[in-house]
């Protein structure tokens, strides 16, 4: 996204003298009422923000970002938000250009809480000290004037610049707004914002962010489109998850069934190679010795039934294959490497594939995907999602990861501490 700076300098919000009377009237805020407020020459949406942050959060000197979603909380809230659906499409419109502009691209949910906040490393750990991250609530009502916020309160695109914002934390940040809302009842879905410096309030900006969001309408609507069977963000089809506890298969409906071992493992090496295996190569896969085809047959027509009634879900037979739609955690934790996002990615990973299982294939799909996501932290990831993968049990005694959450991690982080405890145990 090529910033064209004389369009950057010929934006209102960022001319010196504007700003200058922004700063004046903001200095102003803490000693008066919301009644009081007054600025002239300040834009007349930024004041009517400024009036009802008083009247609810008081000094902006005071106000401290507040942590919707935990860590766990969070993954399950982005596979269930329909931005997860067009992702893709996010990442090619918006978060790549964005990216390479220096900037950031926040995407919130319809109250103005923080799901992903996507862009340079170097640019999200500054971006830390003010608690622009994921799982943050950005609404009015918490953190007084900011785009999102007031994107969201305005159900309209916005801008809002340096001092305009009510918090004084946030005064060396820019940043442009839009809400998303659902393609066929008009309802407001969620919100996408630019932030960074000067260049996050050019005039191409907004521009960009429209036609985003626009995008993002269009592909929604094939999410929801007649026909789809009213298709949640989860997907169109059946879903297997075999990095949690209890390996499980739902279907769009909302059907869930918890799978035994062996059912997990071949659904999983189906789902994994599309073509089909025949009896004999499901018999390599699932036992390093004993294994026969006899066996085999006798599992698919167990597993079989158990699928019966999951929506258009089927085994195929010579070779054995699925019918249907099936997507899982595993592919989709591949997907996001593959995208170059790591977030994506850890979302759906949740530790080692299959753990209680030793058929040979299952064994080298978990390992091949643990090498993967592994490397893309240590080579991409922030401190914190090092710190989260820390927290799997694979990872709990990888001193290289722990190191490189020391490394990357700020001195008041107590993840810091927990990290050289850990480092300590392992004789660091």
């Amino acid at each position: 996204m090529g910033v064209d700076s004389s369009a950057m300098h010929s934006t209102p919000l960022l001319r010196d003298d504007y700003q200058r009377i922004v700063r004046r009237a903001h200095d102003n805020l803490a000693s008066l009422t919301a009644q009081e407020t007054s600025g002239p020459g300040v834009r007349p949406a930024v004041l009517e923000s400024w009036n009802r942050s008083l009247g609810r959060l008081r000094d902006p000197a005071g106000v401290r970002v507040r942590m919707a979603y935990e860590a766990d909380q969070l993954a399950e809230v982005r596979r269930r938000h329909p931005f997860h659906s067009i992702m893709g499409l996010l990442q090619s419109h918006l978060i790549e250009p964005a990216k390479e502009a220096g900037l950031l691209v926040a995407l919130g949910d319809e109250q103005g809480r923080l799901l992903w906040v996507e862009g340079e490393r170097a640019v999200r750990n500054r971006a830390e000290s003010m608690g622009f991250v994921p799982g943050t609530d950005w609404s009015e009502d918490v953190m007084g004037t900011s785009a999102p916020g007031l994107a969201l309160r305005s159900g309209s695109a916005v801008q809002i610049s340096q001092a305009e914002h009510f918090s004084a934390e946030v005064h060396s940040w820019s940043c442009s707004a839009v809400p998303v809302s659902h393609p066929l009842t008009g309802q407001v879905l969620g919100i996408i914002d630019v932030t960074g410096g000067d260049d996050a309030v050019s005039s191409i900006v907004l521009p960009l962010l429209n036609s985003t969001a626009q995008a993002a309408g269009v592909g929604l609507s094939k999410l929801y489109a007649p026909g789809s069977g009213g298709q949640s963000p989860a997907g169109a089809g059946a879903y297997l998850e075999v990095t949690r506890s209890r390996p499980q298969l739902s279907s769009p409906d909302g059907t869930r069934i918890t799978l035994s071992g062996r059912h997990a493992e071949i659904l999983l090496l189906l789902a994994r190679n599309p073509g089909g295996i025949s009896s004999a190569g499901l018999a390599d896969r699932l036992w390093a010795l004993g294994g026969s085809e006899v066996t085999v047959r006798a599992e698919i027509a167990r597993l079989r039934r158990t699928i019966d009634d999951l929506g258009d879900l089927r085994l195929d037979a010579r070779p054995y294959r699925l019918r249907g739609d099936i997507d899982s955690d595993v592919e989709r934790t591949h997907r996001g490497l593959a995208q170059g996002d790591v977030e994506t990615a850890l979302n759906f990973y949740q530790g080692q594939v299959l753990p209680d299982s030793n058929a040979p294939g299952i064994r080298e799909i978990g390992a091949e995907l643990q090498a993967l996501i592994r490397e893309s932290l240590l080579q991409n990831g922030t401190w914190q999602q090092l710190w989260r993968y820390a927290g799997l049990a694979e990872a709990r005694e990888d001193s290289e990861v722990l190191m490189s959450v020391l490394r990357l991690a700020p001195p008041e982080a107590p993840e810091r501490n927990a990290a050289v405890v850990r480092l300590e145990a392992l004789g660091y």
